[in-house]
C-alpha cells in the first residue's frame, strides 16, 4: 500500500465513523431478540423496566477491581475486564474454536442470571454452549445504583485463542507502551483485532471496537511482510463517509493473515520484477479475498454499514457468483 494512503487512512481511525450506527452519548447497543435486526439502541439507564448498564452502576454485580468515581468510558473498560475476568475460570478447558464470543446478560435484583445472549464469529454452537454454562454456573450478587438494588445489564467478549486472556483495549495499551514492537509479536493480535471488527455490527463508540481498529491501524504504516493493494474498481467504489475504504483494507489484512497463520501461505503483494502489480496472482486473490469479506459483512444491514449504488453492483456480483469477473471488468 502506497504509504500516502496509509496515513490517510490511519488518520481516520482517529476520528468518528460518521454516519456508521453512530450511538448518542449515553446509551449502547443491546442484544435485543423482539428488535428487527436483533440489536436495538438503548440508554444506560432504563428506569420504566428498572435496568441498568454497567457504566453507571455504583456497584457491579460481581467481584471487581474497579475504583469508585471512575467516568463512564472508564467503568465500562473496567467491568468488561472484570467480567471477563470472572467468567473465564469456568470455561471449560481445552476450547479448540478460534475466533470471538460477544455476551450479554442481565443480572435481577435477586441475583439471577436473564436475558444471556451469545454469539461467536466463526458461528459456534458448541462454544456458545460452554460460555454460557460458564455464565449459568457462577453466582452473582445484585447490582447497585446510589445504594438501590437494581437490574443491571452487562457485556463482555472472549478472543479465541492468542488473547484470550485480555481484552483489546489492554493488548492496545500494553502494544503502545512496547517502545520497540516487533511486528512477529503482535501478528496474532493483529489478525484477532480484525475478525473482531467483522464480527458484531459497527460501534464506533465502543471501547472494544475502537482499540481493534486502533491495534490494526497502528501496523497499516509498518512492515508487516505483506503490501494492501488499495486501488483498483471496488476500492474507488467505496467510500470514506462511512470508511468502507479503511475497512476494505482492514478485510485485505484479516485475509492474508488467515492464509499465513491457518494454511501457511504467504501473500507477499510486493512489486515482482517482469509482472504488472495489479496482474500478479497474490495481488489478485488477496483483493477478491477482502472484497469477498467486506461484502459479507456490509451485506447485513445489521452491521450498520450503508452501501452505495456502486457498491451494490459488487454485491450482487458477489451474491450471483460472478465477484471475479466483475473485479475484472
Amino acid at each position: 500500500m502506497k504509504k500516502n494512503k496509509l496515513n490517510i487512512l490511519t488518520f481516520l481511525l482517529l476520528i468518528p465513523f460518521i454516519g456508521i450506527g453512530q450511538i448518542p452519548k449515553g446509551h449502547f447497543l443491546d442484544a435485543d431478540k423482539t428488535a428487527e435486526r436483533g440489536y436495538k439502541v438503548k440508554p444506560f439507564k432504563q428506569e420504566k423496566e428498572g435496568i441498568y448498564h454497567y457504566a453507571v452502576l455504583t456497584e457491579l454485580p460481581f467481584e471487581n477491581d474497579c475504583n469508585s468515581g471512575l467516568s463512564e468510558k472508564e467503568q465500562i473498560a473496567c467491568s468488561e475486564q472484570n467480567l471477563r475476568n470472572f467468567i473465564y475460570p469456568n470455561l471449560t478447558s481445552g476450547i479448540e474454536f478460534k475466533g470471538n464470543v460477544y455476551v450479554y446478560l442481565t443480572i435481577t435484583e435477586d441475583s439471577k442470571v436473564t436475558d444471556v445472549t451469545v454469539s461467536s464469529y466463526p458461528k459456534s454452537g458448541p462454544t456458545n454452549k460452554i460460555i454460557k454454562d460458564a455464565i449459568n454456573s457462577i453466582e452473582f450478587r445484585p447490582g447497585k445504583f446510589n445504594d438501590k438494588v437494581v437490574k443491571s445489564r452487562l457485556w463482555t467478549s472472549f478472543t479465541f485463542p492468542s488473547s484470550s486472556n485480555e481484552l483489546f483495549s489492554v493488548s492496545l495499551a500494553k502494544m503502545k507502551e512496547d517502545e520497540n514492537p516487533e511486528y512477529e509479536d503482535y501478528e496474532n493480535l493483529i489478525f484477532d483485532a480484525s475478525q473482531y471488527i467483522f464480527s458484531n455490527p459497527i460501534y464506533p463508540n465502543g471501547t472494544e471496537f475502537k482499540s481493534a481498529a486502533q491495534i490494526v491501524g497502528f501496523w497499516m504504516n509498518k512492515d508487516i511482510g505483506m503490501g494492501i493493494p488499495t486501488f483498483g474498481k471496488f476500492y474507488n467504489a467505496l467510500t470514506n463517509e462511512n470508511k468502507q475504504q479503511f475497512l476494505y483494507a482492514v478485510a485485505m489484512i484479516n485475509y492474508g493473515l488467515d492464509q499465513k497463520i491457518n494454511h501457511n501461505r504467504i501473500l507477499e503483494c510486493k512489486p515482482k520484477d517482469g509482472q504488472k502489480y495489479s496482474e500478479q496472482a497474490d495481488v489478485k486473490e488477496i483483493q477478491l479475498g477482502g472484497t469477498k469479506i467486506l461484502l459479507e459483512f456490509i451485506g447485513k444491514k445489521e452491521n450498520n454499514v450503508p452501501m452505495n449504488s456502486k457498491t451494490k453492483k459488487f454485491y450482487k456480483a458477489y451474491e450471483k457468483g460472478e465477484l471475479e469477473k466483475q473485479l475484472s471488468k
